[in-house]
């Protein structure tokens, strides 16, 4: 492919032979297909140049749309979003683009401009995509109530999407209100069974209601699920420390740490459970190796662990 821009464009076709405007289609369609072709096989740098080629000559939907896939492949949020942009320009009836756009501009922590790009699709039609982006943009500025609202306009154009349920029952959950909450994690758990975040939720929201049994089982779902999931074990073993279980809390630990012996986080929570059995000993070594593990600029690692701070920050 490397030829090809030089082959293409160096003179080695007679413009004579065509009219001018054809020849611009011709080489329009080649550099675009051509970048269709590098795209589907992940030479996705060689494809944004294509397409970006192909622009220069036509301004063109389906190219651009191409063109903010592949830069959205390599990461390239903010390139995406250009792409966007000019395609809501050229066409702006197609509300996906705006769809697409407020996706990416979440993803940039960009609330605001994710709000305008939702309400423009919800001025043209009740699209529940467009209540589930404009709830959680809402969500992330805090707007709880109006992002509850949102969701249940949502829920009641699209009845069997997690995602929905998952995010209504955090928005509950922050404003306390235990019941709904639990009835939309338990909804979400019904539609996406293997979901692990839904039955976090659901073990923050069964230890609120004391329903601990309830709560370590959850979280020992997520660990089946997933036997990596370091915060589910950090949780479980926080819940059992509080509940006085500290043996079977170091028992958690221990099996725990066979299964990723890395697990910096574990050591230092094992610590804390040993200390509280009156292991001193045993808790400085877990507490060395712990500190050794976790990253040095990290300085919570270097202290007991936080549970509350690790759970808030855990992205629901």
């Amino acid at each position: 492919m490397g030829s090809f821009f030089k082959s293409l464009f160096g003179g080695g076709t007679d413009a004579g032979e065509k009219p001018e405007e054809k020849e611009k289609e011709r080489k329009f369609d080649v550099l675009k297909y051509d970048g269709i072709k590098a795209l589907k096989i992940r030479k996705v740098g060689y494809a944004i140049r294509c397409f970006n080629e192909a622009l220069n000559l036509k301004e063109e939907a389906e190219t651009l749309e191409y063109l903010a896939l592949a830069h959205i492949q390599q990461g390239e949020n903010k390139e995406a979003i250009e792409a966007y942009n000019r395609l809501a320009i050229l066409v702006p009836e197609d509300t996906d683009t705006f769809l697409k756009r407020a996706q990416l501009y979440l993803q940039e922590e960009q609330s605001e401009n994710a709000i305008e790009d939702c309400q423009y699709v919800l001025q043209h039609t009740p699209d529940y995509r467009a209540f589930l982006l404009l709830a959680n943009a809402q969500n992330k500025l805090g707007d709880t109530a109006n992002a509850i609202n949102n969701l249940t306009q949502a829920a009641e154009l699209k009845n069997d999407v997690m995602d929905i349920f998952l995010l209504r029952a955090a928005a509950y959950h922050k404003l306390e209100r235990y019941d709904n909450a639990l009835d939309d994690i338990n909804r979400a758990i019904e539609l996406a069974p293997e979901e692990e975040a839904a039955y976090m939720q659901r073990a923050k929201i069964q230890e609120h209601f004391r329903n601990y049994e309830a709560a370590l089982q959850d979280y020992a779902t997520v660990t089946s699920l997933n036997p990596f999931h370091e915060q589910a074990y950090l949780e479980s073993g926080r819940l059992l420390m509080e509940n006085q279980r500290i043996d079977e809390a170091i028992q958690y630990f221990d099996e725990a740490l066979e299964i990723k012996p890395d697990f910096g986080k574990a050591y230092l929570a094992r610590a804390e459970a040993k200390r509280l059995k009156g292991d001193s000993e045993g808790a400085q070594k877990d507490v060395e190796t712990g500190s050794a593990l976790c990253s040095e600029t990290d300085d919570e690692t270097k202290c007991p662990v936080n549970f509350d701070n690790l759970y808030a920050n855990r992205p629901l």
